[in-house]
């Protein structure tokens, strides 16, 4: 008797090891460190999370994170739903510093501004390797959600955005003006907390007052701003993945 317990015990193990009657497991994704040129010849470095799908997003830091601040949620969409992720770090930021001679602490607001070529690269990158604006999501955090919105408004068929923490005005990247530009079928998640010191509660209830056809809101109590958000709300993942697919 014993010998046989012990047999199926092996079996099922067996049985175990190799999936049957198990659900498919989790693939984990390490990033990989790629670097390309903007259109004004500023050196990005971002972190690419490699799905082999035909789904695509991009990830934008607040200030003054970097691309490694994406790294939980850019490594669950692509081990669990097969996402290509970009995550980047922004001229001035983390490793796109041209070698120190750019600081985004000293910008202008021009030079602030100038990020959006950093969003355009990246996608241009991403398209290298089959995305497209329609497969294409935009991720960002802070001054990164108002890059999200206004990159919407540049490219018409990009379906869906996530804004952590926009403001109507971050270092002269504002919303209020392209979120009323929306292109047809396109739509914004805005996130806010109520104890963000950056004005961004406020700001998300403006953006969907603006356009509410077109965006939706999810407001909490005490979760911080931007990426910091995805740390202390331990469902707001979840809601972002069950909003996008």
């Amino acid at each position: 008797m014993l010998f046989n317990f012990s047999r199926n015990a092996i079996a099922f193990a067996l049985l175990l090891t190799l999936g049957f009657g198990c659900t498919e497991p989790t693939v984990s994704v390490m990033p990989q460190k790629i670097f390309f040129n903007t259109s004004d010849g500023v050196v990005i470095v971002g972190n690419l999370y490699q799905a082999g799908s035909e789904r695509f997003a991009i990830y934008l830091h607040m200030m003054p994170s970097t691309k490694e601040g994406w790294d939980a949620l850019a490594t669950k969409l692509a081990s669990e739903q097969q996402v290509t992720g970009l995550a980047i770090d922004e001229r001035g930021h983390g490793e796109s510093t041209m070698n120190g001679t750019l600081n985004y602490q000293t910008f202008t607001e021009e030079q602030q501004q100038a990020k959006i070529l950093d969003v355009e690269a990246a996608f241009g990158y991403l398209k290298t390797l089959g995305a497209t604006e329609e497969n294409t999501v935009v991720i960002g955090g802070s001054i990164g959600a108002n890059l999200a919105i206004w990159f919407m408004t540049r490219h018409p068929q990009m379906k869906k955005a996530i804004a952590l923490s926009p403001g109507l005005l971050y270092r002269g990247v504002s919303t209020d003006d392209k979120i009323i530009h929306l292109h047809d079928g396109q739509r914004v998640l805005l996130v806010a907390s109520d104890d963000d010191s950056h004005g961004a509660y406020e700001g998300v209830q403006k953006l969907h007052e603006l356009n509410p056809s077109q965006t939706e809101m999810i407001l909490f109590s005490g979760v911080g701003h931007a990426e910091t958000m995805l740390e202390k709300q331990a469902d707001l993942t979840e809601r972002i993945i069950t909003w996008l697919y």
